[in-house]
């Protein structure tokens, strides 16, 4: 509107200018000036002033004395210095505006003058037009780039459900070999092992084929075992579940495996008093324990912890849209974590599968983890681990809840809906994917958030916003700086800051070897968008 004044006044002889919108029935100037320094912000009615009956009439007015004119009511103009003027309105469809050119003596506006006039209120319906049409496709192009976002962000999603669809119809495929293979097998095995035990004892007198029968005998025992390994992975096994309770299980197998495990490690159990029940066979609990545990101590030959962790947990329908087979739901998980060797994200790919070993030909048969991820598939649950080279491994099943256990009060309890929160939130996430979930949730739950994709960021982003930032959301682990690093480098400059960890570890893993001291926030992985919410409102609110 000044740029409009200035030339407006270079364009003509005027004392002054102005620039009148209109607002429905009513007309105001929208700026102070000279002319009427105390109008503005003031409405009046469209019939009541010179510059409404101008864009009423869509037409300009030329009046040399206004005190003469009847247009204009007595006394409208006496604060002011006006004794003429001319006003021309911007012409559109419906006018929204006026521009209006004053004097301070009698003076009639020249046909150049209004021409002049008239040209640039052209030009500003034309500015005014391209700026709603500039408006109008900056709009529709952030629309755009929202309807790309989430498409990306879904295509992401399905091809993410079709690599795990693809895993499980590979892993499925194999466990029908396998077990057609193991079926037949026992069959062969059974004969095996059945004749050499009875030519065992029709050996008494020969000790040297005594040894030998033994031999054949104590083969057909090991490969019996590899076929009950191959049933449990192809899920084809008999279950005998029960209503029973993890920490129970898990307290009886305790003095077993530290006598598996050897005095080197460390156990950790980490139980939750208030675990649900769950249907499951016990004696596949213990094996899962064991084999976990196996695993576990062959990747810490120098020793280390291992970390054995239950809780309930409500796995959401988002969670369940984007991994395969799984269901929402109340679970209870138990976590194994290791402090051991780790695995790369190749050896990742493959742990599943029968065969597959990182150890030594004859230390391992590769079916330790196969036969885990078949009894927790057989059983309705799900497996999921988290792993980096020299960083350890963690493995956490979840596992539906028994229904006798899914009384409707207890369905129903829990924490009301969480507010809509406030405030800047800081996340350093190095994985692309995972940044934009945790984004996507947090703006959803209300908070601004700055998503950053390493330390070096996050600096940059605190100095730009300096004391803004409520809360710091930080992975732990990132290539050249820690979570826990950058922490101490932000809180030094900003105390009020406060400080939420998130990691693929467990809390209790961490905080034992040494990565996280107790007493800090954090967060596991797979972070769940109602829990991501209601953790973030808690931190937030305390002390």
């Amino acid at each position: 509107m000044q740029v409009i004044r200035r030339a407006a006044r270079d364009l003509t002889s005027a004392d002054g200018v102005t620039f009148v919108l209109r607002d429905g029935d009513q007309c105001y100037y929208a700026e102070e000036n000279a002319i009427a320094p105390l109008w503005k912000g003031m409405r009046f009615p469209m019939s009541a002033c010179i510059s409404g009956w101008t864009m009423l009439h869509r037409q300009e007015v030329v009046i040399e004395d206004i005190y003469a004119d009847p247009r204009i009511p007595a006394d409208a103009y006496r604060p002011t210095f006006v004794k003429s003027l001319a006003m021309v309105p911007v012409r559109r469809e419906d006018p929204l505006a006026a521009i209006g050119a004053y004097w301070a003596s009698n003076h009639k506006a020249t046909e150049r003058e209004l021409y002049l006039l008239q040209s640039l209120a052209d030009s500003t319906a034309l500015a005014l037009a391209n700026v709603e049409l500039y408006q109008d496709l900056t709009r529709k192009a952030e629309e755009a780039a929202g309807l790309y976002q989430r498409a990306q962000q879904e295509i992401a999603t399905r091809e993410q459900l079709e690599t795990e669809l693809w895993h499980a119809q590979k892993m499925e495929a194999i466990g029908q070999l396998a077990g057609g293979i193991a079926h037949d097998f026992n069959n062969l095995l059974t004969v095996i092992c059945g004749y050499s035990r009875l030519a065992l004892d029709n050996a008494r007198g020969d000790e040297n084929l005594r040894r030998q029968i033994e031999e054949i005998g104590k083969a057909g025992e090991r490969a019996t075992s590899l076929t009950r390994q191959l049933l449990a992975f192809s899920r084809k096994q008999v279950l005998q579940p029960k209503v029973l309770n993890l920490n129970e299980v898990v307290a009886q197998a305790d003095s077993m495996l530290r006598r598996l495990i050897g005095e080197d490690i460390d156990i950790v159990t980490k139980l939750e008093p208030n675990l649900d029940p769950v249907r499951f066979d016990p004696g596949q609990i213990d094996q899962i324990l064991m084999n976990l545990a196996v695993n576990a101590r062959d990747a810490m030959p120098q020793g280390g912890k291992l970390t054995i962790e239950t809780d309930n947990i409500e796995l959401d329908e988002e969670y369940a849209r984007t991994h395969a087979d799984a269901r929402k739901g109340p679970h209870v998980m138990i976590a194994v974590t290791d402090t051991g060797t780790g695995m790369d994200a190749q050896t990742l790919n493959r742990i599943f599968e029968p065969f597959f070993t990182t150890k030594g030909v004859g230390k391992g048969t590769g079916l330790g983890l196969s036969t885990v991820y078949g009894i927790v598939k057989q059983s309705g649950g799900n497996i999921w681990v988290y792993s980096e080279p020299g960083r350890g491994t963690t493995f956490k099943i979840y596992l539906p809840c028994a229904e006798e256990a899914a009384s409707p009060r207890d369905r129903s309890a829990g924490r009301p809906p969480v507010p809509l929160g406030k405030g800047k939130i800081l996340v350093v996430e190095d994985d692309e994917n995972v940044r934009a979930l945790i984004q996507d949730v947090l703006e959803s739950g209300g908070y601004t958030v700055i998503a950053t994709g390493n330390p070096q960021e996050a600096l940059a982003a605190c100095d730009q916003h300096a004391g803004e930032i409520r809360l710091l959301l930080t992975d732990v682990v990132m290539p050249g700086m820690g979570g826990r690093e950058l922490s101490e480098k932000l809180v030094a400059k900003w105390p009020a800051m406060k400080v939420v960890f998130m990691s693929g570890y467990t809390d209790n893993a961490i905080v034992h070897h040494g990565v996280l001291d107790p007493g800090l926030h954090f967060i596991e992985k797979p972070i769940l968008p109602k829990v991501l919410l209601e953790r973030i409102a808690d931190f937030l609110e305390a002390p």
